[in-house]
């Protein structure tokens, strides 16, 4: 999956999460820091938490359970002015959202994206740009992350109580069966991980059918959304 695409799939979404914390109640509007794994070319799960380091120490259950093809780390930055000079245009200080990414191949990029807020707390977003990391935490973590071994779907035991004669004859579920096991028990497991932060968790299914079979497989029915709805 090339960046580009990738970006064009969590960039809308994020900036939804943006406009929605400009409407909080509790006058609050920073936007969680927020990870985003992407498979099978579009965004499968979205984990939102007030700590940037809580959001991120999520990173290697989702590179584990989930296999992406990318994990997004989405947080708002402050941008400092900078003058132009022949290399790069001139910044003028304000907001942005920074997108560290990190692919299977632990290739690392990062893009800023600045936005204004108007009057009406109406959020404008610039186009995202390239950028050039300060620190490389973030960027050496998500790697990290990304350099465990997934689990194997094709290796998942069905459970005793769910075992009859003949499939008890059969080690492993199908692959397919073994997918929805793994995603539902990887969200499950981040739930439990961020709950107690304050922070959410939403697994978008690629279809109703989808949907209904992950929840046959124990996926949480609060954490599941039908792709193409909007986060939040």
């Amino acid at each position: 999956m090339k960046l580009a695409d990738a970006m064009a799939l969590v960039v809308p979404a994020v900036q939804d999460l943006k406009r929605r914390s400009q409407r909080r109640r509790d006058g609050e509007t920073r936007m969680n820091p927020t990870l985003v794994a992407l498979r099978d070319d579009r965004v499968l799960c979205v984990v939102s938490t007030p700590r940037l380091e809580v959001s991120l120490a999520c990173a290697p259950t989702l590179a584990i359970g989930l296999q992406p093809q990318l994990l997004v780390l989405a947080a708002q930055v402050r941008l400092p002015g900078r003058e132009a000079t022949q290399e790069r245009p001139a910044q003028p200080a304000g907001e942005a959202i920074a997108y560290t990414t990190m692919n299977s191949r632990r290739e690392g990029a990062l893009a800023v994206q600045p936005y204004q807020v108007d009057d009406e707390g109406e959020v404008r977003f610039g186009r995202p740009e390239k950028g050039q990391p300060h620190d490389r935490q973030l960027l050496e973590q998500l790697a990290a992350a990304m350099g465990h071994m997934p689990l194997d779907p094709a290796r998942v035991a069905p459970k005793q109580s769910e075992q009859t004669p003949r499939a008890a004859e059969a080690a492993f579920l199908p692959a397919e069966q073994g997918r929805l096991v793994i995603d539902a028990g990887t969200a499950r497991s981040v739930h439990q991980k961020v709950a107690g932060a304050g922070g959410t968790v939403l697994y978008l299914a690629a279809s109703g059918a989808h949907a209904t079979r992950l929840l046959a497989h124990g996926m949480p029915q609060e954490l599941l959304l039908e792709e193409g709805r909007e986060l939040g």
